[in-house]
């Protein structure tokens, strides 16, 4: 038959660690008592324990899961609590609440009954860690942040207030879902005028929060907190880094520090710098919050907060500019008006009048002169036949060097001449300026390989760390079995129960009371048959004074005619050789100690007395005391062997953490620079394909400044 609660004193979570070990005798639930209690890598229960309560998880036998409080301390009003408590969140049924069943004599340790809360276990992910995967995803925490204000906006209209709104007691399924934990300090109506029993993590607290302020109103300031920090996240994902440390887990962006002097808080400060408008009025608001007395502080006013994504957006830069950086870097690019081209595509600009065609001319005038008078004087002229041979062809060669040369010095010709040799030039810069993009183009692919080496590198590091810790725990879990099944042994061994260890005892007293008899049985005092005081005193000489000091004898052949007999004082003695005692007076002396151990032992006690009984009792109770402090100190060792492997692997994990944080930034130093010499690479390509295509332009026209065509400008068949 169990116990009554005992007021005074509640178990540890050390009690409940080992009272759960057996669900079926310690859960009073039916369904808790088939259930399984999750275990830790020694296999006893693994609770969670708080300042209030440890925390085990349940699985039923039909699939269900549990969360299962068990108190380790005493509060007189909690029983009326929690029965108020279930029947507000019963009538309100809110799909961010979780049902609970408060059990009042749940759950048994030593004997005693004591209560237990049993929550449905919620499969989610903590606010904390959920945040730390999904920061970048401003609809996502907007979502939440809006299923937040509701469940917050519904309690208080119902008068109901939570007591500890903090990111511990937020949790997000995997739909996105809110579900709202831990109800210990939760104010409801039906409990007006009871203390409150916790004070709420401090970074979400009003700083001047007093129990007078336990009521419907005491979630106002929290929710502001939490919802400010909700949507300031969702617009800026960057102040998750910028306000907290890499292992603050106490607050999302707001400390209690903050809420004493608002001005000159980093956190207030950062949400006005980087938020519009809806933003600085939460900030605003929150601040002046902090100045009032929580009793002032108004309900929680969702905002439009979806307005914080959204930034004034910045003007484009128009693709030809080129970033101040690289411009250094680029060739000049000669700015080429769309008309401008267009005008010299389609019109002649070139031309070649000047000195140089009109020399042309009158060179070619005098080879037509020349030409004539050689006609002429085929013809038989007399006065052009006497003229020589090399007068003539030096009279018809000389305008045609002249022509050729005055269409060499041409200006035309130079400046086509460079026009050429400046496109080829410009030719020669694309392709170098392309062949480097594709060779930088060509190197992500590397240095994606060499991160992905790295991070192999890493995950194999990992794996090692936990295949060690592992191990490690494996070797300990078998360790720690071993010892207990030795003690376990111990502990059923029909030798240590209450009888058997009576009638030990009762053995043990009756064998002292037959040595005490042997003792005071002093040969020379009693004699046995054949034994005078001569023989009594040679035995005495050679230690044999009493019934006690010998337990046979024994007789050996082989001394002459006589055998030999040597008394034994033990059975595994080889025995002494005394004087004149043979074999019979050896067997006499030996009857007459049997005769007085029979009598001894018909003369002994047959039972225990009560005190002997007692003490058999006080020793069984050491020995099982015993027992379990040996079994708790070996339980102890293989939790610190645990924990010291767990630390271990923990200790390389972050050492991990750091190298990889390190090798991530110096990975993504080395893209960006690589992004930025590509997107260099890119710029100068265009610069080096509109200078091409710019000189192009311009030679384009040059491309009729040829011999043939200032032949025919000389000949004025064709326009100069």
């Amino acid at each position: 038959m169990t116990q009554q609660r005992s007021p005074a004193r509640y178990p540890t979570g050390g009690d409940y660690v080992d009272a759960l070990q057996l669900p079926g005798l310690a859960f009073a639930d039916p369904q808790l008592r088939v259930g399984t209690v999750k275990v830790d890598d020694l296999g006893m229960p693994e609770p969670v324990s708080g300042n209030f309560a440890s925390v085990f998880h349940v699985y039923g036998a039909a699939g269900e899961q549990w969360a299962i409080k068990c108190f380790v301390r005493s509060d007189p009003d909690r029983h009326r609590r929690y029965h108020a408590i279930a029947t507000a969140l019963q009538a309100l049924h809110h799909r961010a609440l979780v049902d609970f069943d408060y059990q009042v004599h749940g759950v048994m340790v030593a004997g005693v009954r004591y209560p237990l809360l049993k929550m449905r276990w919620v499969q989610a992910q903590g606010l904390m860690p959920w945040l730390e995967s999904h920061v970048s995803h401003p609809e996502r925490l907007l979502t939440v942040a809006e299923q937040f204000a509701e469940v917050v906006t519904t309690l208080e209209k119902a008068g109901i207030a939570h007591g500890d709104l903090q990111h511990g007691n937020l949790l997000i399924t995997g739909r996105d879902e809110l579900k709202l934990i831990d109800y210990d300090g939760m104010y409801v109506p039906e409990i007006a005028g009871l203390p409150p029993n916790e004070k709420g993590l401090v970074n979400y607290q009003h700083p001047r929060r007093g129990d007078s302020d336990y009521g419907p109103g005491l979630d106002r300031f929290s929710a502001w907190v939490i919802y400010t920090s909700l949507v300031a996240l969702a617009g800026h994902p960057e102040l998750w880094r910028r306000l907290r440390a890499t292992d603050d887990d106490t607050k999302l962006l707001f400390a209690a520090t903050d809420y004493l002097d608002p001005a000159a808080s980093a956190a207030f400060r950062a949400l006005r710098a980087v938020g519009p408008p809806h933003l600085v009025t939460l900030a605003d608001r929150l601040a002046s919050f902090a100045r009032m007395s929580p009793s002032q502080i108004p309900a929680l006013e969702a905002l439009p907060a979806r307005a914080v994504i959204s930034s004034p957006a910045e003007p484009a830069v128009p693709a030809t500019d080129t970033p101040d950086w690289l411009a250094d870097h680029l060739p000049e690019t000669p700015p080429v008006s769309r008309a401008a081209a267009e005008t010299s595509a389609s019109a002649p600009v070139y031309s070649f009048s000047g000195t140089h065609l009109t020399v042309a001319r009158i060179a070619a005038a005098s080879l037509l002169l020349a030409i004539a008078a050689g006609a002429a004087a085929g013809l038989g002229v007399t006065a052009f036949t006497t003229v020589p041979t090399a007068a003539w062809v030096i009279a018809a060669m000389t305008p045609v060097v002249v022509i050729a040369g005055s269409y060499l010095a041409h200006p035309l010709v130079a400046v086509r001449r460079k026009a050429r040799d400046a496109y080829s030039a410009a030719r020669q810069e694309l392709d170098a300026a392309q062949a480097q993009a594709r060779d930088l183009r060509a190197s992500r692919p590397q240095l994606d390989a060499a991160r992905a080496a790295q991070q192999q590198d890493l995950r194999d590091r990992r794996a090692a760390a936990v295949s060690q810790r592992d191990a490690a725990t494996a070797q300990v879990r078998h360790a720690l079995q071993q010892t207990l099944r030795g003690i376990a042994q111990r502990r059923s061994d029909q030798s240590n129960t209450q009888q058997a260890r009576e009638q030990k005892r009762l053995r043990e007293i009756v064998e002292e009371h037959v040595q005490r008899a042997l003792k005071n049985a002093v040969i020379a005092k009693n004699p046995p048959r054949m034994i005078n005081a001569k023989i009594a005193g040679t035995l005495a000489a050679h230690g044999f004074r009493t019934a006690a000091d010998f337990t046979g004898y024994r007789t050996v052949s082989g001394y002459g005619r006589n055998d030999r007999t040597f008394i034994k004082r033990h059975p595994s003695d080889s025995g002494t050789y005394v004087e004149n005692v043979g074999e019979a007076r050896a067997r006499s002396l030996l009857q007459w100690r049997e005769s007085i151990e029979t009598r001894a032992q018909s003369q002994a006690p047959r039972t225990l007395t009560p005190q002997q009984r007692q003490e058999v009792t006080v020793q069984l109770q050491q020995f099982r005391s015993a027992l379990s402090a040996e079994e708790n100190a070996a339980k102890q060792q293989a939790r610190t062997a645990v924990d010291q492997a767990r630390a271990k692997e923990r200790a390389t994990q972050m050492a991990t953490d750091v190298q990889e944080q390190r090798m991530e930034a110096e990975a993504q130093d080395k893209r960006a620079n690589l992004e930025r010499r590509i997107t260099g690479a890119d710029s100068a390509v265009d610069a080096a394909r509109r200078n091409v295509e710019y000189l192009n332009d311009a030679l384009e026209p040059l491309t009729r400044v040829t011999a043939s065509t200032y032949l025919l400008a000389v000949a004025g068949v064709a326009r100069p």
